[in-house]
């Protein structure tokens, strides 16, 4: 790793690393709660996220964006960068922590009619007053691993997921063994298990930032020393608090549509019980399926936040320039495969892994999804780091009204489906109008990004479902597992080599010194 000079391409690599090693865990993960709890708990399981994420939003999420975006553009020496920095860190842990502690005690008091009358469905309420423990410990770590970030130095925040993970899982799976638990003990031990992941990955946190940080004496008088903290102080909440509301107001709509979806599913006509069988399945196996690859282009979007704000900063529009194009490539590129790879298999990927034909419906209706949502992730980031987040936050509310929309007004007359489509229109609703802003540093070649890698897809896709069609079939749904898992491997090899050859991929896009790094 040492060897990559260009640090965004370091960092993106280490927390791809991680976060395909904890994806792949969360995968075995969820096949092992599906079991554990049934669909319909695992439907009650999902709908506390609604509440994490909202809260996260509150006390985490902002203010490490912030944080990050404000260490990457911090000028000066050495010395007097690191006392930048370091004060940053701290103003925003201050706020944090106050946040997180007071949205801990209001859920501990308030879950019943939390649980009641916002996310309708009362049986949430004793996990929701598990899940708020995590956020004082989830507030630190998002406010260190912005502070990385904003260093382009990822490998801390990298091995703090894989941390989580492991520590979650095994927690869950050892506790559920010896309690031999029932449904619903196990799913309280899952929502207790994020919280021994979240104290684990603080603690490891804490420690490295710990043995990282350097402060070199103070050069300034105390009442100069307290006018720069109170600028910095300022500066830092002015842009959390702008982050903050911006993402609170897309996280609560976020929230109102997965806690509307059971509810409009039942004015379609289904049961209460099948609503939350149909969410489950729908949130925690078929979109958790299709936002696996998205490791990498999530990966490369932390990463590109601060890259953006210091060529922004530096006034390097060829560099911004060159980001663009060539992160819209890589995405398309890989967003193209797995819609070729979920769309041709996503049936059988549903049944044999999840035992589930519904799960293999949708994987399959949504993997029109992945090159929208991958381009539109870095994007996002892209026009962040800009500093125009008015404007992504404007375009988000625009592909989640449309989504609300069909959620609201089609769902209860024609079902599921037609939130499925919904959700692919305001995807690309999205990902065109922030194309459209991002217009003036993109240039792109026709055939390099649509035309060789298309048809290329179309070809192998095609090819390997005729394979696999003509094969004898497995005797179990294990040996199908690795049948489907060798032939996908055979077509990612071939279509990696097609785009080599064909110069689609250049092992030069990243060494261009001068105008990038």
């Amino acid at each position: 790793m040492h060897k990559i000079q260009n640090k965004l391409i370091q960092g993106t690599l280490l927390l791809t690393i991680a976060g395909f090693t904890t994806r792949l865990i969360g995968f075995l993960y969820r096949i092992f709660l599906t079991d554990i709890l049934g669909t319909n708990l695992l439907g009650i399981y999902q709908l506390v996220f609604p509440v994490y994420s909202i809260c996260f939003t509150i006390y985490g999420a902002g203010i490490q964006t912030a944080i990050s975006q404000l260490i990457a553009s911090n000028v000066g020496t050495d010395s007097v960068k690191a006392r930048k920095d370091f004060s940053i860190l701290k103003c925003g842990l201050f706020a944090s922590l106050v946040l997180a502690l007071s949205l801990t005690a209001v859920i501990t008091l308030f879950a019943e009619p939390i649980a009641a009358s916002l996310l309708l469905e009362p049986s949430c309420a004793p996990y929701l007053k598990i899940l708020c423990l995590l956020f004082p410990f989830c507030g630190i770590s998002a406010c260190i691993n912005g502070y990385f970030y904003g260093k382009e130095d990822a490998k801390i925040p990298a091995v703090t997921q894989i941390i989580e993970q492991l520590f979650r899982v095994f927690s869950v799976c050892l506790l559920c063994s010896l309690l031999t638990a029932d449904p619903e003990t196990g799913c309280r031990l899952a929502v207790f298990g994020l919280v021994i992941g979240e104290a684990a990955s603080c603690f490891y946190n804490c420690y490295q930032l710990y043995r990282s940080i350097k402060i070199c004496p103070k050069n300034r008088t105390e009442q100069n020393q307290k006018n720069h903290i109170k600028k910095t102080a300022s500066t830092l909440l002015f842009l959390a608090f702008t982050l903050t509301t911006t993402k609170l107001v897309i996280s609560v709509l976020h929230s109102a549509e997965a806690v509307f979806i059971p509810a409009a599913l039942k004015k379609f006509g289904c049961s209460a019980s099948d609503a939350l069988s149909i969410y489950g399945i729908l949130s925690g196996i078929a979109l958790p399926f299709i936002m696996f690859p998205s490791t990498v282009t999530n990966s490369f979007a932390v990463m590109l936040l601060p890259a953006i704000a210091q060529a922004q900063a530096a006034h390097r529009k060829k560099a911004i320039q060159n980001y663009v194009t060539i992160s819209c490539k890589y995405c398309l590129l890989i967003g193209y495969l797995f819609t070729c790879l979920f769309l041709i298999f996503g049936k059988e990927f549903g049944y044999y892994i999840f035992q589930s034909k519904d799960a293999g419906i949708y994987i399959c209706v949504l993997s029109w999804l992945c090159p929208f949502l991958y381009l539109s992730t870095t994007f996002t980031s892209i026009i962040n780091g800009l500093g125009k987040t008015q404007f992504t936050f404007l375009i988000t509310i625009i592909s989640l009204m449309i989504k609300i929309y069909f959620l609201i007004v089609l769902v209860p007359k024609y079902g599921i489906h037609s939130y499925l489509i919904g959700s692919l229109i305001s995807q690309i609703a999205m990902t065109l109008l922030e194309g459209i802003f991002l217009r003036d540093y993109l240039s792109f070649a026709m055939n390099k990004f649509f035309l060789i890698p298309g048809i290329s897809l179309i070809l192998l896709g095609y090819g390997g479902k005729a394979v696999y069609q003509c094969l004898p079939a497995p005797a179990n749904g294990l040996q199908n597992c690795l049948l489907l898992g060798g032939i996908s491997l055979v077509i990612c090899g071939l279509y990696t080599i097609v785009l080599f050859l064909s110069g689609c991929v250049d092992k030069n896009d990243w060494n261009r010194k001068k105008e990038v790094c």
